[in-house]
């Protein structure tokens, strides 16, 4: 068995990652792309099963999530509550195309910023900036 590393040779605290969840790939991979560009690090997964599958195996949680609301058989609301709930000081993002406003908006979800698809890129990178502040 090997000893542990002194402090000095510890590995570094991993860095805070995105997790950007759309069944839409050109979609979710333009986001990625565009918070990359900003110095974010992101993974991106296309439904519950596998944004799932991606945390199990992340040696942190995700500090944010971007999730599309109409999705396959889990919806993005859904995956958002069990998420929300699994991890602790997780942050969200709701997007999508097809609900243009926050009236229906579910009450237990309130606090999670809505983004209406399509977005403009400076649009999501200052919802990003914003849900990683608070």
């Amino acid at each position: 068995m090997n000893a542990p590393a002194p402090p000095s040779q510890a590995l570094p605290a991993p860095a805070p990652w995105i997790l950007v969840v759309d069944d839409n790939g050109h979609m979710a991979e333009m986001m990625a792309l565009v918070l990359r560009e900003h110095g974010w690090p992101v993974v991106v997964a296309d439904g519950a099963e596998s944004a799932n599958a991606r945390i199990a195996s992340a040696r942190t949680p995700p500090a944010l999530l971007i999730c599309d609301v109409i999705m396959g058989k889990t919806d993005g609301l859904e995956l958002t509550r069990r998420l929300l709930a699994q991890i602790p000081r997780l942050k969200a993002i709701v997007i999508s195309a097809h609900l243009a406003e926050e009236s229906w908006w579910p009450a237990d979800l309130r606090a999670c910023p809505f983004l209406p698809k399509p977005f403009r890129n400076e649009q999501l990178v200052e919802a990003v900036r914003a849900a990683l502040a608070g």
